[in-house]
């Protein structure tokens, strides 16, 4: 299979406001929260785990194709030893029973110090796996709403207002899914009509955000079910929300299309992408290599990179602004140094390259984590 990704790169162009990148840069990759098949069941959902983390692809890169790095000075610092196969993020990790206690331990001070000191730009691409299954439905309508589904910004905010109601109803709403095989939705019309009557049940239109977004997803939907058409939530398999992760393998190819990807070895992953060639001015081209971790040293700092993401994002969403605040106050200063280096390498990457930071989310949730974040590094 051959991917135009002149293609790709001018579709994410337009829909995130932000010139394509034709620069050369060479990327490491390890990741986390992956939960293999994320799918419904009788019950709800097959993974807690896949509902209350994010799928994270993250690591590390450099600009060109060469970049010295000191590492001999991090794993002296992490007491590697000879006859260990490799450096993993639960080394770092160790003993520590919660991000808090594992950010103010030596370990972790130890990583984050040398990371910033490095030279080295912070990537990630992480996937909500709730957020990802159900935004389809929106994409369904693109040929009965074009106006509306192609205009990125308003269709961002009608996903995010879909997820936020969602999760507010999960239980009633997740029922709906199951009861019509979503995402193999046979009974078009029955689907649309018992959705929209939930939602007119329960909505309050009167709050601009979701509410009257959520109500124009009902108009829609209600035209949707006449139509009996939401096409990317017909003819697939019952139940089966996600069936792998290589999509996102794939984007990090196409967006940085210069550039090289060095991914962990991922077995499954390997076996969907092995056959795809990519093609970008008049030439096809493989731009991605798979190695074992313990070959490379660059992909095992992503490795502690990724964990230390899913830590850390974890923290955020389960705690509110407010108890942040509270948090922030009460924080050592190497707890503060640490947490304000980790802010400061984001948002160097995120200057750098609009692209190294991807985010498969609603739109409020990835506001409010950085907002989060940015709070909790403060001083007092």
């Amino acid at each position: 299979m051959v991917i135009n990704v002149a293609e790709v790169k001018q579709q994410v162009s337009v829909i995130s406001g932000v010139p394509p990148c034709n620069d050369v840069y060479t990327f490491f990759y390890d990741e986390t929260g992956n939960c293999r098949k994320f799918s419904l069941t009788d019950n709800g959902y097959n993974s807690e785990s896949a509902i209350e983390n994010n799928f994270i692809l993250a690591g590390v890169l450099y600009p060109g194709i060469d970049f010295q790095v000191d590492f001999d000075t991090l794993y002296n610092q992490l007491g590697y030893c000879e006859d260990q196969k490799e450096l993993k993020f639960k080394h770092l990790y160790h003993n520590s029973r919660s991000f808090l206690e594992f950010i103010e331990s030596k370990r972790a001070t130890a990583f984050i110090s040398w990371l910033y000191e490095s030279g080295l730009y912070v990537h990630y691409s992480t996937l909500n796996n709730l957020y990802y299954s159900l935004v389809d439905i929106v994409d369904s309508l693109w040929n009965l709403f074009p106006n509306i589904v192609c205009n990125p910004e308003l269709c961002n905010i009608i996903k995010s207002a879909l997820y936020d109601f969602v999760i507010q109803y999960q239980d009633d709403i997740t029922g709906i899914l199951i009861k019509y095989g979503y995402p193999n939705i046979q009974d078009c019309q029955g689907f649309c009509y018992e959705f929209c009557d939930f939602i007119k049940q329960y909505n309050d239109e009167e709050k601009y955000y979701p509410g009257f977004f959520v109500e124009m997803l009902c108009q829609m939907l209600k035209e949707a079910g006449k139509q009996e058409e939401l096409v990317f939530v017909q003819d697939n398999e019952p139940n089966k929300l996600i069936d792998e992760y290589y999509l996102l393998y794939l984007e990090r190819c196409e967006i940085f299309s210069k550039s090289h990807h060095l991914f962990d070895e991922e077995k499954t992953v390997q076996a969907r992408i092995k056959d795809i060639v990519f093609e970008e001015d008049g030439k096809q081209f493989i731009n991605y290599d798979f190695c074992n971790s313990q070959d490379n040293r660059f992909i095992q700092i992503s490795d502690l990179w990724c964990g230390l993401l899913g830590k850390l994002f974890r923290f955020l969403d389960e705690n509110t602004i407010e108890r942040i605040k509270e948090i922030k106050m009460k924080l050592t200063r190497q707890q503060r140094e640490n947490i304000q280096s980790i802010y400061a390498l984001i948002c160097k990457s995120d200057e750098k390259c609009k692209f190294f930071l991807r985010n498969s989310n609603a739109q409020a949730n990835i506001g409010l984590r950085m907002m989060k974040l940015k709070e909790l590094q403060k001083y007092n």
